[in-house]
């Protein structure tokens, strides 16, 4: 099973819901944030269709299900810097 396909399942439904509490935020702010219609956010959430991959992606995003590019650099440098101080413990 993909991210992507994960990360649409959790934008449906109770689900979605669910997470939208947990982030504290709602689909107005979703909206306006990613541009992407009220209306078709409140169709995940009863379930009457299922987020296409950009759109799922944008959401995606903005709730925190994708690291984005300045959390995956900062990621890689604590690891080198790990690796450094396990490098000189041997």
């Amino acid at each position: 099973m993909t991210t992507l396909y994960k990360t649409k399942t959790q934008l449906t439904g109770a689900k979605f819901t669910a997470l939208m509490k947990r982030k504290k935020t709602c689909k107005y702010r979703i909206a306006k944030a990613t541009k992407i219609s009220y209306p078709t956010l409140r169709n995940w959430e009863t379930g009457r269709c299922w987020p296409k991959d950009e759109t799922a992606m944008a959401v995606g995003k903005y709730l925190g299900l994708f690291p984005d590019d300045g959390q995956i650099i900062e990621l890689e440098r604590q690891a080198e810097e790990i690796r450094e101080k396990l490098g000189r413990l041997k």
